[in-house]
């Protein structure tokens, strides 16, 4: 089994969940509202993720989200993906966002297709089936898959076998 990864604690202040503890699955899970000090935090973090020598997965939960980050943060999240592409297009097996409106899933899907991502990139209604699309991921790119990630994408069948 690959290195576990270590990320540090959110600092105070900071509703951003930056989960890495089924490595190579990290799980983001942004707060009800997200400001600067959130996507700060996720961005150290993402540097770590970046450079462990494992490819990983990733899934992104929006559920808890009452408020859509506003333009000022949305173009620096923009501007810190397009400073990492080619990173991004190496090391991530794909990008799992977890977006409970049809509507808005739709969305976000039509503009990834104006928009491409460097790596994967899929919408998803729940975390589970967010987590099976990033385990078959994982699988397939000949990685070892947590149990705990099994259990995330409810494939509690695949857990027991592992």
């Amino acid at each position: 089994m690959g290195e576990a990864l270590r990320v540090s604690g959110p600092p105070v202040g900071v509703g951003l969940k930056f989960d890495v503890s089924m490595w190579p699955l990290v799980v983001i899970t942004l707060p009800p509202v997200t400001t600067t000090d959130d996507i700060e935090y996720m961005q150290r973090c993402y540097e770590h993720v970046f450079a462990a020598p494992a490819r990983h997965a990733l899934i992104v939960d929006t559920t808890s989200i009452v408020r859509v980050p506003d333009a000022m943060l949305r173009q620096q999240m923009k501007a810190f993906e397009d400073s990492r592409r080619p990173i991004i297009r190496q090391k991530n097996i794909g990008s799992a966002i977890v977006i409970q409106s049809a509507l808005a899933r739709g969305g976000y899907t039509a503009l990834r297709w104006i928009s491409p991502q460097p790596a994967p990139n899929k919408a998803f209604p729940t975390v589970p089936a967010a987590a099976r699309w990033c385990v078959q991921g994982i699988e397939k790119d000949g990685q070892v898959v947590p149990i705990a990630a099994y259990t995330l994408a409810e494939l509690a069948s695949n857990a027991a076998a592992g």
